[in-house]
This record gives C-alpha cells, structure tokens and sequence, in this order.
C-alpha cells in the first residue's frame, strides 16, 4: 500500500495555490499602484521610480485582473485561469515598455544627447520592472510547488480481472 506524502506535509488541494498566489499579487500590484498613484499626486514623500500617474493605475488594473480570478480559481473552475493569463500578460507588457524605456534612455545617455547626460538607470527602475520579477519567481515555486504534488499522491493502481 502506498503512503500519501502530500496529506503528511499539507499540500493544498487543486486550485487553492493558484487563488492564493492571485490574492496575494492582486493585493501586492493594488497596494504598490495606490502607492504609487500617492506619489505622483504629493499625497506621499518622493519614492525613486513612484513617479509615474499612469503607470499607478496600469498596476491597479493589473491587480483587479488578478483579484477577479481569485473566486474562480478557489472553487476550482476553469475560468479563474484566463484572469491569472491575462493578468501576466499584462504585467509582462508593462515590463516589457519600462525596459524599452531603460533601453531608450541608456542609448541617449551612451550616445551624449544634451537631455540624457543626467539620466542614471535608478529613475527608470519603476515597479512594473521589479513586480514582474517577483511574480515569475513565485510562479516558479508555484511550478515546482504543482510538480512536488503530483510526485507525492499515490497514483490508483488498475486490477486487472480475469
């Protein structure tokens, strides 16, 4: 008889990793995108990279993407997958605009246009570039998370009858 290891270290059940890990980014680009909405309008002291008005609501509306697929992806139906698909979709656009404009900028400064000769590569570090690197990498452990799962549950073994 085979053990259930993944009852023993209290692996969630389908579908509750994937809800957990929407909350907790839905959350975390609504927070940094209030933050930086605050920012930009002088509500709140001046943050490297919080500068940008637009860039505050793009975070927010990536965040309610995110928050939207939570109820979905909790009962486990299939829809709450398309919200976390468009959600890094998004995310992955923003990410890759800031470093266009990384690029952009560090070609004007390496090319000595009057404009760029004080620009340094801090100013365009904006949250989009560094939230994004933080949710590929809790997407990894998601994966490595999903796999351990599959590892540990005992598969059904068949009886064959004569």
């Amino acid at each position: 008889m085979s053990r259930n290891y993944a009852s023993e270290i209290h692996i969630p059940e389908e579908g509750k990793w994937q809800s957990i890990l929407s909350l907790v980014v839905g959350l975390f680009y609504g927070g940094v995108g209030v933050l930086q909405l605050l920012v930009s309008i002088g509500l709140v002291g001046s943050i490297m990279g919080f500068t940008d008005l637009v860039g505050g609501f793009l975070l927010m509306i990536v965040s309610a993407v995110f928050l939207t697929g939570v109820r979905p992806l909790s009962k486990n139906e299939q829809e709450g997958y398309a919200f976390i698909a468009v959600g890094y979709i998004l995310a992955a656009i923003l990410f890759a605009l800031q470093v266009l404009v990384i690029l952009t900028n560090a070609l004007g400064w390496i090319l000595g246009f009057e404009n760029w000769l004080g620009w340094n590569i801090f100013n365009d570090i904006t949250p989009s570039l560094w939230m994004f690197i933080i949710l590929m990498t809790a997407t990894g452990s998601l994966w490595i998370i999903g796999n351990l799962r599959e590892r540990l549950i005992p598969k059904a073994k068949e009886v064959l009858q004569s």
